[in-house]
């Protein structure tokens, strides 16, 4: 009877064994391990050494991190991941433990970008959203690298910054315009340096000064001398700060932030 009663439960302990391995090293069954502080990092199963069925990984604190869900007989997998105060931060589909095709990005569950992967690397056209919806940033990516245009627009759509880039690096024209589509500065980059004629205009898309460029040596700094003078005397006069136009190329999004230009993102 006693012999009857071991064999009868042999399946249940077995079933119950995690981090289990057959005969040939795969792994099989649940698999689970432990943080330093004891709580657990992530649980799953796997079948014949592949990552089977819905995953779970998890913050030192105890929050759920990732949920992952295994495509059957596939490498793909749809994966969820959450901040320590549970709410979403990011969703997309990994293929070999890589990134692929469209992936989302949220903060405080309001979608605000989404990027386009190929094999792990950016590859496509990453967008960025203000928190009331409206389109942001466009920014085309090949292989991982910055390759094309990259504009930042107005809440009402109209383009604030657009430029050309190339390997990573600025390269051809790029300007800023006013909310009613009036320039404000045309620059040229070639090989993200300086090259050509930089056109700077004012509030009302007149016409101010130039500066001539080759390969990053500025060829008129009797120019540019001369328009720091005239900034440096309106700030002593107290008429107020003189924007720079040349500070929107540094981070046009932040600058557009820290202006008020933009209204909410």
């Amino acid at each position: 009877m006693r012999i009857l009663i071991i064999i009868l439960f042999l399946p249940v302990f077995s079933f119950g064994q995690i981090n289990q391995t057959d005969a040939n090293g795969l792994r099989q069954g649940l698999w689970q391990k432990q943080q330093p502080n004891g709580r657990l990092m992530y649980r799953g199963y796997f079948k014949d050494g592949k990552p089977v069925g819905k995953w779970e990984r998890y913050h030192p604190g105890g929050q759920v991190k990732a949920i992952i869900k295994y495509k059957e007989n596939s490498d793909s997998a749809f994966a969820q991941l959450f901040d320590v105060y549970r709410k979403k931060v990011a969703e997309g589909i990994f293929v070999n433990q890589k990134k692929e095709g469209n992936w989302l990005y949220f903060l405080d569950e309001i979608k605000v970008s989404e990027e386009q992967y190929k094999n792990g690397l950016k590859n496509g056209i990453s967008k960025k959203y203000y928190q009331s919806g409206e389109l942001m940033e466009e920014v085309d990516w090949v292989n991982g690298k910055q390759e094309g245009k990259h504009v930042v627009y107005y809440k009402t759509g109209e383009p604030y910054f657009q430029c050309e880039m190339h390997q990573e690096q600025r390269h051809g024209k790029c300007i800023i315009l006013s909310k009613d589509g009036k320039p404000q500065m045309e620059a040229f980059y070639k090989n993200n340096l300086r090259d050509g004629e930089w056109k700077f205009y004012g509030e009302d898309g007149e016409f101010q000064y130039q500066l001539n460029y080759s390969e990053g040596e500025l060829l008129n700094p009797f120019v540019r001398d001369s328009i720091a003078n005239v900034k440096m005397q309106s700030l002593e006069q107290g008429k107020g700060r003189i924007t720079d136009p040349e500070q929107f190329l540094q981070d046009p999004t932040e600058y557009m932030k820290r202006e008020g230009i933009m209204e909410q993102w």
